[in-house]
Parts: C-alpha cells; structure tokens; sequence
C-alpha cells in the first residue's frame, strides 16, 4: 500500500469520524481501521465475540470510583456487555483491533439520613465503538499475553432512572426516561485501557480472558447540572429539594467502567 495514499485516506476517515454523529462516528471509526491495515495484515485478520459483566460507576470526582459529594454513597452498577471485534497484524506482535459493543452500564448513589433513605439508581445503554492498539507476547507454556490501548465513542441508546425516598412514613418512588426528557447525552467519548491472557483451543481457535478499564471523558447527561430536573412529580417535586440528595444536582457525572470479558478469536481466510 502507498504510504501517501493510505496518510491521504486515513486523514479523510479520521475527518469522518470527527464530524460524524452517534453510529454514523462508529461506522466512521471502523473505517478508519480498515484503511490503516493492509492487505498482508488482512490475510492474517482474526474475528473475535466478547461477552462478560460491565462493572459501572457515575463519578464527579477525579479520584476514579468515588463521588466529590459527602455523605452521598456512590456504589457500582453491575450488568452485562457483548461484541465483536477484529485483529489486523500491523507487525509480529502489534495489531490494531477496532471493536464493537452494546454496553449497559450506569451506576447508583445512595444517602442514609437521620429521618429518610433516598436512592437513584441509573441505567444506560449504548452502542459502543472502539479502535485499539493491541500488544501481544508469548507468555508461560501455550499462555499468551496481550495489552490494548485507545478511544471509544459511544452512541446512546437508552437511559433510565429509578428514584426513591423511605420515611418512617412514607415511600415515594419516581422512573424516569432519561433518553426520551432529553437529558442522557446522545454521544460519548472514553479512553480504553486493558490487559488479557489467552490459551489455544481447537483448530487456531484462542479463548481470553480480559479485564479493561473505561473511563468517560464527557458528562453522561446533556444537562450536567440536573439530567431529570423538569421531571414532574416523584420524589424531585414532593420531597425536599432533590439537589440537596445527590451530586447529579451539583456537579457533572461521568463514567468509570471497568468491564471484564470471555473472548474467543479465530482466524479468516485471504480477504484479497
């Protein structure tokens, strides 16, 4: 492949990407890494499925997994991931592996009072695009080692809020559409970092196990200062002041995931 023609394109895909919004960017993305591989890489293309449990935290504080807010309980969201992914060898053992996903994650915040128990609970949805440097060495007997690194861009597909507020009293709860109110940000961006080990199954088959650490760059809601605060009823307009309970009241909410996988990998045949 032509250096300067392959510089030419992957500038256009990467304008692509940059201008392009939700699955149009992700589309843009694995665009992108097919023009950086080439043909002898593609030759030795793997294709790969990935399924495990997402590990999701909402954080406003620098410090990853923990809230800037006191005395509000920021705890984690457990659900479930599943993807595709490709390996396109650059060298022996780099390769760039573009992926994608559908990925809930979210997270939930609690604060014990004196008089009262009150709750939020989120979950999001999206559809996840990521383009990754992958590194890969031998490791002990059949073992192999691999390191990623890169960026995601996520396009959302669904949010919800579940809220409640206990009193000796009296229990209110409140469910919210966060997607269709306006409030869960249509796009997202991520940095991807992650470890994995593999071991040779079947016929050039490999099972992984893989542990990544996700972090959001941008607020997860359109409105960082109240992503459901025009929601009517519920605990936001009955009890006190919902911004006096959480730190979604305060302060922007980001993602902290960390997601751990069960990946297997096979090889393709000659694509050219």
């Amino acid at each position: 492949m032509d250096v300067s023609v392959s510089a030419r394109s992957t500038a256009t895909a990467l304008r692509a990407l940059l201008r392009a919004g939700g699955g149009r960017a992700i589309a843009a993305a694995l665009l992108a890494s097919a023009v950086w591989a080439s043909p002898t890489a593609a030759q030795d293309m793997r294709l790969g499925l990935r399924l495990g449990p997402t590990f999701g935290f909402l954080s406003d504080s620098a410090v990853p997994f923990s809230g800037a807010t006191p005395n509000i309980n920021a705890n984690p969201r457990i659900d479930v991931h599943a993807g595709a992914y490709a390996i396109l060898p650059l060298t022996e053992h780099v390769a760039l592996q573009p992926e994608v996903l559908y990925v809930r994650k979210g997270g939930h915040f609690s604060r014990p009072l004196a008089e009262s128990y009150a709750v939020e609970r989120y979950r999001l949805s999206y559809l996840q695009g990521a383009l990754l440097g992958r590194g890969e060495t031998t490791g002990p007997g059949p073992l192999s080692l691999h390191a990623v690194v890169g960026l995601s861009l996520d396009a959302a597909l669904d949010g919800r809020l579940r809220r409640a507020l206990r009193t000796a009293a009296d229990v209110r709860e409140e469910r919210i559409a966060l997607a269709e109110r306006g409030r869960l940000r249509r796009w997202g961006a991520g940095v991807v970092v992650g470890l994995g080990a593999g071991y040779p199954v079947g016929s050039g088959g490999r099972l992984a196990l893989t542990l990544r650490y996700n972090p959001g760059l941008v607020s997860a809601f359109e409105d960082a200062a109240s992503p459901a605060k025009t929601s009517p009823g519920g605990v936001a307009s009955q009890s006190r002041s919902r911004a006096s309970f959480f730190p979604s009241g305060r302060s922007p909410l980001r993602h902290d995931v960390v997601t751990a996988s069960l990946a297997y990998t096979f090889p393709v045949g000659p694509l050219f």
